[in-house]
């Protein structure tokens, strides 16, 4: 990458850079770039598309509701209900 390049990119990013920062940043971004062109060499052509790195499925189980008997005792004991819920007072 040309220094010209990276002094433009930085300004577009409004990064301030000094001329070692600039020299250091232009070797790492041309390793980079290099390493980049090294994986565009490798045949991906007939690779199916990767979502996760381990393909298993979740364990899952049957959704079934299950009656819960405390619950129909705690709304006996509500001092105010409405069907199969306690009624509250207002709080706004």
């Amino acid at each position: 990458m040309l220094k010209e390049e990276l002094f433009a990119t930085a300004s577009l990013a409004r990064i301030e850079l000094d001329e070692a920062e600039a020299e250091k940043f232009n070797q790492v971004i041309t390793e980079m770039l290099d390493f980049f062109s090294l994986m565009d060499k490798i045949g991906v052509d007939n690779l199916p598309p990767t979502t996760h790195i381990v393909a298993k499925e979740n364990r899952t189980r049957e959704d079934v509701p299950a009656e819960i008997p405390i619950a129909n005792k705690l709304i006996e004991n509500a001092p105010e209900k409405d069907g199969r819920f306690i009624v509250v007072p207002n709080v706004l």
